[in-house]
């Protein structure tokens, strides 16, 4: 594999690992505030969706980790016919 074809999956990668930053940050809050056209408070905890964000990031994390290795390892054999 090429290097043209290996610098996407890498920036991938990268982007994922700051994703996880994020996401682990997110977590530390205990409710988040939001303000509605009354005056009033809605507050919500963002556990649930830190939990659907951590487990997407992670599984997407893993398959283009996946891809990339198997570029790595399979990338000098040739096939013979």
């Amino acid at each position: 594999m090429k290097l043209t074809t290996k610098i996407p999956l890498i920036l991938i990668i990268i982007v994922n690992l700051i994703n996880l930053y994020f996401i682990i940050e997110l977590s530390n809050y205990d409710e988040m505030i939001s303000y509605v056209k009354n005056e009033g408070e809605k507050i919500n905890s963002p556990r649930k969706m830190v939990t659907i964000f951590l487990l997407t990031a992670l599984i997407n994390l893993l398959f283009v980790c996946i891809v990339f290795m198997r570029s790595l390892i399979f990338s000098n054999k040739t096939r013979t016919r």
